[in-house]
């Protein structure tokens, strides 16, 4: 049995390395797939799409990352690309892992109800302090089906690394060390006229 990861990565951190490495465990998935979005529906990335991607297969190795949305419709809408996976896999309902504030609001995605029918849910902590089933009661209620990982919060987001990185602040310990080789050998994350050949 396989779970799926999806989020916009940009950049993919320790973080997210970790929460996958712990739902396996915790949950004894067979793998743990991330799946970059390739056009994000409310935000545009300051990267390219093929960066994240190759960001996510440096630091998960290439057979735990899907590039799936680059060959779908845009903008990447997850009810698309979990209808695609469904197919694939021939399977009736697939495992998605998903941060706590995230899930608050998942009625307000785009067609909640094909994401209700097809996916369990697994809500990782996105801050500090216990998360219980009592904060989702009216999702449960409603027919949403859901766990909730035992994973300490880890005060990392990708928002920080791109503004360091923009500061010329460390982002070190932040991210794999072969990603973070990436980001400056690539120019990522600065500004355009810093990007600029002198």
């Amino acid at each position: 049995m396989k779970c799926y990861f999806f989020g916009t990565f940009n950049p993919v951190h320790n973080a997210h390395i970790e929460i996958a490495k712990k739902i396996k465990e915790q949950f004894q998935f067979k793998e743990v797939i991330f799946v970059p979005a390739y056009a994000p529906p409310h935000k545009i990335p300051d990267t390219t799409p093929y960066d994240r991607l190759k960001m996510l297969q440096i630091a998960a190795g290439g057979k735990n990352v899907s590039d799936i949305e680059f060959f779908l419709p845009v903008p990447s809408y997850s009810y698309n690309t979990v209808l695609e996976l469904k197919k694939r896999d021939k399977t009736q309902k697939i495992n998605f892992i998903m941060g706590y504030d995230s899930f608050l609001k998942i009625q307000s995605w785009k067609n909640p109800q094909i994401l209700k029918e097809n996916l369990n849910f697994i809500i990782v902590p996105r801050h500090y302090g216990n998360i219980s089933a009592k904060d989702f009661e009216h999702l449960r209620d409603s027919g949403w089906n859901f766990e909730i990982a035992h994973i300490d919060f880890m005060d990392i987001s990708s928002n920080l690394i791109r503004k360091n990185v923009e500061e010329d602040k460390s982002i070190k310990g932040f991210v794999p060390k072969e990603v973070e080789e990436y980001i400056y050998e690539h120019g990522l994350y600065k500004k355009q006229t810093q990007r600029l050949p002198k």
